[in-house]
């Protein structure tokens, strides 16, 4: 997959020029390449061999656009909000390939959730689980239910996208969760046949998915014993990216652990990944706004900022940054920076290109997950724009929301007015 490269004097997405784009409209930017999403998307789902549905994790990029793109491929959802639903919805996701997880979902959220039919509501504690109950006989319906359990195992992943170990928030304890479905296997109105297990983001070794399916493998086994209860196996996501020389999973290795594992149980397979089929689609495109020189630094103050790209900051996550201008020049060190008053506005330092000047143009890799869908107005700054590339030609998924725009949903009442 190599659908963004360089040509000449000039980085090509697709065919299409980088340069080019930046003369037509204002940096900063998100660029994606289709193509690349859909080759992620063919490539993972072949190498699994074994039928399972795909519920691509919007929470990595949850822009309408790429939704569509997934569901043309026969991917479903997996949301964490109401507002990822109604975007699955608002994409013409099919509701019975739509999962809701997630520790803290709105009374408002899960009501959406049954009066749509959606596949499943993955519980993460036993009051979530009777407010459901309490929503189902309200509204006479019935809903299917996944107990996520927590394995307690450490995916050796940052410590903030870390969520399979005991003292994470997320999943109830496999014990609690056997009497759960033991409980409620009569239900009227809830159909607990799920079992669902994420431990985490990034992972980038198929140890602790071998321990955390095996885990579960022998609690399916346990329950099923003597009547089969579950009947669907949610096995999460979390598959890791190489952003700086990462080693990455093989995904036939990981699809041979899932089928070793699977095999006996005679389960309906659910996997969600994210990060692994739209991280690598994704550009931020920049501009050099100043050189500033001090006894320490070269710093490049850049037009992007960490409102625009959270991830360096919030989990000192890395992302390769390079020139637009793929020429050879003087070699210099240089501290990127944003243009937001917080140090922590800080994207790399140290960082060796040919020497940069005022006006150039730079780029950040693999910023299609968890770079647009975790922008921010901070410093009353305009939430940036989307475009995506498709066979030679662009289109814009997410206009700039402008200040103007922000300050036309505030108001100043009258009680203010009246202040002396």
């Amino acid at each position: 997959m190599n659908n963004i490269k360089y040509k000449k004097n000039d980085l090509l997405i697709e065919g299409v020029s980088v340069r080019n784009l930046a003369k037509k409209f204002p940096t900063p930017f998100y660029c994606y390449s289709s193509k690349t999403i859909i080759e992620k998307f063919k490539k993972f789902k072949n190498s699994l061999k074994i039928d399972a549905l795909i519920c691509y994790a919007v929470k990595a990029n949850p822009n309408i656009a790429i939704l569509k793109i997934l569901s043309k491929q026969g991917a479903g959802t997996e949301v964490v909000s109401e507002g990822e639903l109604i975007r699955s919805l608002k994409a013409k996701i099919n509701p019975k390939k739509i999962v809701f997880s997630g520790v803290g979902k709105s009374l408002n959220a899960i009501k959406l959730a049954v009066k749509k039919n959606i596949l499943q509501i993955n519980v993460e504690s036993e009051e979530e689980l009777e407010l459901i109950e309490e929503i189902t006989k309200k509204l006479k319906k019935r809903m299917q239910i996944g107990i996520r359990v927590n394995p307690d195992i450490d995916a050796k992943t940052h410590k903030k996208i870390s969520t399979g170990r005991k003292e994470d928030k997320f999943g109830i304890d496999i014990k609690i969760a056997e009497k759960i479905f033991n409980n409620y296997r009569f239900n009227k109105y809830l159909d607990v046949i799920g079992l669902s297990v994420h431990i985490g983001s990034q992972i980038t070794s198929l140890n602790p998915f071998k321990r955390a399916f095996l885990k579960i493998s022998r609690m399916v086994k346990k329950i099923n014993i003597n009547q089969k209860i579950i009947k669907i196996l949610d096995l999460g996501g979390g598959i890791g990216i190489n952003y700086n020389n990462d080693k990455v999973i093989n995904f036939n290795d990981y699809a041979k652990i899932i089928s070793k594992i699977s095999k006996d149980l005679d389960c309906k397979l659910i996997l969600e990944p994210g990060r692994m089929l739209v991280a690598e689609s994704g550009i931020l495109l920049t501009k050099v706004l100043y050189i500033k020189k001090n006894k320490k630094n070269n710093f490049a103050i850049i037009d992007a900022g960490m409102n625009d790209l959270l991830r360096p900051a919030l989990y000192d996550a890395y992302h390769e940054i390079e020139s637009v201008k793929n020429n050879k020049g003087q070699k210099k060190k240089y501290t990127i920076v944003g243009p937001i008053c917080e140090t922590a506005d800080t994207f790399i330092k140290k960082k060796i290109l040919n020497e940069l000047n005022q006006g150039e143009l730079l780029f950040f890799k693999n910023v299609g997950a968890y770079g647009s869908s975790m922008t921010s107005s901070y410093n009353s700054r305009p939430v940036i724009m989307e475009l995506i590339i498709y066979k030679n030609k662009f289109s814009i998924i997410r206009k700039v929301d402008t200040v103007s725009n922000q300050i036309s949903r505030e108001k100043i009442p009258s009680l203010i007015s009246k202040i002396k």
